[in-house]
């Protein structure tokens, strides 16, 4: 009878647990690897089905996501995704971070109604001194109604010798008074009518005949112009 050592009899039958542990094993890892877990729903609570498709299986052109499909924060989606409703995601570039860059629309042509920008106010004008008819050779100017009327009056009143005043006993100014002009000799060197109360003329040194009618009413006056200054003359009815 052949003697069998102890210890070689202890190594065989674990030499055969190891044997049968590595197949078991074996065969739980090829198991693992054909039975695929699917992902879990993007919702808690949202019953979703998923299939595996075969390997060499194209995608899609446009994933369709049911309704009451709740997206992550963060998740992009593909272009041609059809949203619940039944929008269609259009094949943009992504916003970028920080909102929603919205362009501005299309500047469009004024209409007929469109306001004009205003154009800028006229600097004031003076009064330009105007020369009689008959003889062409006394320059006039007459004026004076309202303020400002008088403030350009006032401010060309030194480019004339004579200054003549019309206005009421009363106060009140007067216009659309008849001025007439002679010389020494009698000939008529002006005779016009006066747009204010303020005339003023331009006459060489001299004497003349001043005469102003208002409502048929004539005054006459002679005057003396001097070679330097001028000469007032207020007339009143």
């Amino acid at each position: 009878m052949k003697r069998l050592d102890p210890l070689l009899m202890l190594i065989q039958p674990t030499k055969g647990v190891g044997l049968l542990l590595a197949l078991v094993l074996s065969a739980g890892l090829a198991l693992a690897q054909e039975v695929l877990v699917p992902p879990a729903p993007i919702e808690p609570g949202l019953q979703t089905e998923w299939v595996i498709a075969p390997p060499d299986t194209l995608p899609p052109p446009a994933a369709q996501l049911p309704e009451g499909t709740v997206l992550q924060e963060g998740m992009a989606l593909p272009p041609g995704t059809i949203l619940p409703g039944g929008a269609i995601l259009p094949a943009e570039p992504p916003v970028p971070s920080g909102g929603a860059v919205i362009a501005a629309p299309p500047a469009l042509p004024p209409g007929p109604n469109a306001a004009e920008p205003p154009l800028p106010s006229p600097e004031p004008i003076a009064p330009v001194a105007q020369v009689a008819e008959p003889g062409g050779s006394v320059p006039y100017l007459s004026g004076g109604i309202g303020l400002s009327g008088r403030e350009e009056m006032l401010q060309v009143k030194p480019q004339f010798n004579l200054h003549l005043l019309f206005a009421e006993t009363g106060g009140a100014y007067l216009a659309d008074i008849r001025v007439r002009i002679q010389d020494a000799s009698g000939a008529v060197l002006l005779d016009v009518i006066s747009q204010g109360p303020w005339f003023y003329a331009k006459l060489l040194p001299g004497r003349y005949r001043v005469s102003v009618e208002n409502a048929g009413l004539v005054q006459t006056r002679e005057v003396n112009i001097p070679p330097t200054g001028s000469v007032d003359l207020n007339f009143y009815w």
